[in-house]
């Protein structure tokens, strides 16, 4: 795809309707896309790749991302003319954004101006749990063991899929976690512990074929999940809950920072597991979090 986000780019050069300003909005947002498909399919993204489920949920999580409504809808508009020009240079037999436009239009209208950090109620979380935790499905218990190692933690994706099984000791009840700024811990399981054990039991050796996989957690496909995979697990459970929710990593992630600010967990350890470089945007998050969450936990 990038070579043809380069021709498309290149085309606006000669093109008199196009500022020089509307030219840098659509390179880059071009390429914080192609940036979000190369981390989430985990290899270089093709032209196929550009799909109204791939943008929809590119802007989901721009959105989650705490991205403004008006660069949400200009990354819209900008991915829209280049499957358009994809389309009229004949590298692709439609306008495939158009065919499937309410799927993209349903994120943008679902995004409000005025945004507030937010978390997940305790009723929320108990009917996540619950649901889950009553599927016979094997993947359910993989999936209960991602959210509930997610809340207590509030581990990016990035940590979360690069986990091995090895970094797991059960019986002293911790986990070895690389963080995304580089330090080397320890932390706690707490209440993951029982889900990740019934996972290790019950869940992992039906979703796994291959005896040396060392990832802890794996797709149904087998192999270390991706991140969005990881993304899809969530919204999948959120829509199942009454009424629904768009469950992200972000959510969730909002929710541990709290639960572990309240909890009395020291700021460094939470800035260094949310993955802050500055201690300060960690207060600044928990400031946020304390005045507009209410019931948690």
């Amino acid at each position: 795809m990038e070579a043809q986000i380069s021709a498309f780019l290149a085309s606006l050069q000669t093109d008199q309707a196009y500022a020089q300003s509307t030219r840098l909005a659509y390179a880059s947002d071009l390429r914080v896309f192609l940036d979000y498909l190369r981390a989430s399919l985990n290899r270089s993204p093709l032209v196929d790749d550009l799909t109204a489920r791939q943008v929809a949920d590119f802007l989901e999580a721009e959105n989650q991302a705490g991205r403004r409504l008006s660069t949400l809808v200009r990354r819209r508009a900008t991915l829209r003319r280049f499957s358009s020009y994809l389309y009229q240079a004949g590298v692709l037999s439609g306008n495939v954004l158009n065919s499937d436009a309410s799927l993209i239009d349903d994120t943008i209208s679902s995004v409000s101006s005025e945004r507030t950090a937010q978390c997940l109620t305790t009723t929320q979380i108990q009917q996540l749990e619950a649901l889950i935790q009553t599927s016979p499905r094997p993947r359910a218990r993989r999936d209960q063991a991602i959210l509930t190692l997610l809340l207590e933690t509030g581990l990016s994706v990035g940590t979360l899929i690069s986990l091995n099984l090895s970094d797991l000791d059960l019986r002293a009840g911790k986990l070895h976690v690389t963080t995304e700024t580089g330090e080397d811990t320890w932390q706690p399981l707490g209440n993951a512990t029982a889900s990740l054990e019934r996972y290790i039991n019950e869940g992992r050796p039906d979703l796994s074929h291959e005896p040396n996989e060392p990832a802890l957690f794996i797709s149904q496909m087998d192999g270390r999940m991706s991140r969005q995979g990881i993304w899809q697990i969530l919204r999948y459970w959120g829509r199942l809950i009454t009424p629904p929710v768009v469950l992200s990593p972000r959510l969730v992630r909002h929710t541990a920072a709290l639960h572990m600010a309240r909890k009395g967990r020291p700021l460094s350890e939470i800035q260094a597991l949310l993955g802050h470089g500055n201690p300060l945007s960690t207060q600044a998050l928990l400031r946020r979090l304390l005045a507009s969450c209410g019931d948690i936990y």
